[in-house]
């Protein structure tokens, strides 16, 4: 087991009293305060996620109060319901999304959850009405803003929405003042603040205990037991799991032991989606469009041989997923899965494309390389299912 070092910035949100009622959570590369240079802003929030819930523990960045986080686009297109908890983060919807129909009911679904909506950076346009309409809080840049508009701009939000108003980039007493006269309800910047980082330690996962993890967390019919036995046997797996169960307890909850009790009161469904992302935050190099291809071929493989009646459909769904094993984990595909308990038709499908496995296996990669030739145009629809399904499984 090795250990990487992790950092993430945290900024405070205080109200008119100045108490602390928030923390805005930011991409931080290193343990400088305002080193947050990045390339994607995906792959930012996902390091913000990651960091927050596995790293640290959302309670221990933020204890009983919120956490801010900016998301892009892509996160309100998703249909499936978020990893964490709506009592402790606030979503922040970037200033450069616009109110599609998709955005606008992707926020209703998430408010339906629970989550206040924070809209980022708010300038005021026509087009964004409908945001404020679903607004828990709006975000000013206040130091964009000259000193005698500031009235006049707040009175103006105010009567199209209840939302809080939240002034951030408050550098000076006197804007913090003009804020505080124009009804402003909450305060963010370096008047109050700087942010400070925070360095942590992240836990390594093995590759092969990663590999387990995917297969169980995909697999309609595993057990409790057997997704105990998965997560146990390697303490990165086991350090995560808690980690998520632990930003989800209340005061109400009883503590936790062991990884039994957390799969017991949380139950399956939720722990599935807590090791889906874990397994993508654990695999680090490997691109996400790896596992994509992988469990898309595993479902197709599966859904095919239930098509054909094949014996051991669940068979092919390995067989399907272990087939990119010698990408994910950096060694020859035999080597690979010389180190799992495979039936040899299995090995043999794989490595030497034998049998229904071979076969049911060239047939999905002809149809990533468009090559499907008339005769399995049939399973066109197949292929398109199994990669919609996947895309939900890990967005």
């Amino acid at each position: 087991m090795t250990t990487a070092d992790i950092f993430i910035g945290r900024q405070p949100v205080i109200d008119r009293n100045r108490d602390l009622v928030a923390y805005e959570l930011l991409f931080r590369g290193s343990d400088s305060h305002d080193s947050a240079k990045f390339d994607c802003p995906d792959r930012a929030t996902e390091s913000v996620i990651s960091n927050a819930l596995l790293g640290f523990g959302i309670d221990e960045l933020v204890g009983p109060y919120k956490a801010y986080v900016n998301f892009p686009e892509s996160f309100f297109h998703a249909e499936v319901e978020p990893p964490f908890n709506p009592n402790f983060i606030v979503i922040e919807v970037l200033e450069n999304i616009r109110p599609t129909e998709e955005v606008i009911a992707g926020l209703k679904r998430l408010k339906s959850l629970g989550f206040q909506i924070a809209l980022d950076d708010f300038v005021f346009k026509k087009e964004y009405v409908p945001f404020l309409k679903l607004a828990d809080i709006i975000k000013i840049e206040a130091n964009r803003l000259s000193i005698d508009k500031i009235p006049l701009l707040f009175s103006k939000i105010k009567n199209l929405t209840k939302a809080k108003l939240l002034a951030e980039k408050v550098e000076t007493r006197e804007i913090y003042q003009a804020c505080m006269n124009a009804g402003c309800d909450l305060f963010q910047g370096y008047f109050f603040a700087k942010p400070d980082v925070l360095k942590g330690k992240k836990i390594s996962v093995a590759k092969f205990n990663l590999l387990e993890l995917l297969k169980g967390v995909s697999d309609p019919n595993i057990s409790l037991e057997e997704l105990e036995t998965i997560v146990e046997r390697d303490v990165g797996l086991s350090h995560k799991l808690l980690k998520m169960a632990r930003q989800y307890r209340t005061s109400d909850m009883p503590e936790f032991s062991n990884i039994r009790e957390v799969l017991m009161f949380f139950g399956l469904k939720r722990v599935q989606a807590w090791s889906t992302m874990i397994s993508m935050e654990c695999a680090g190099e490997v691109v996400p469009e790896i596992f994509v291809m992988a469990l898309t071929r595993a479902t197709f493989m599966r859904e095919v041989a239930i098509r054909e009646c094949l014996p051991f459909e669940n068979t092919f769904y390995l067989a399907g997923l272990f087939s990119l094993l010698d990408v994910i984990m950096n060694q020859p595909l035999e080597q690979a899965l010389s180190q799992l308990p495979l039936q040899q038709r299995i090995v043999d499908g794989l490595l030497e494309e034998r049998g229904d496995y071979g076969r049911l296996l060239n047939i999905a990669k002809s149809f990533e390389q468009s090559e499907a030739q008339q005769s399995r145009v049939n399973y066109g629809d197949v292929y398109l299912r199994a990669f919609k399904e996947t895309l939900k499984i890990l967005n």
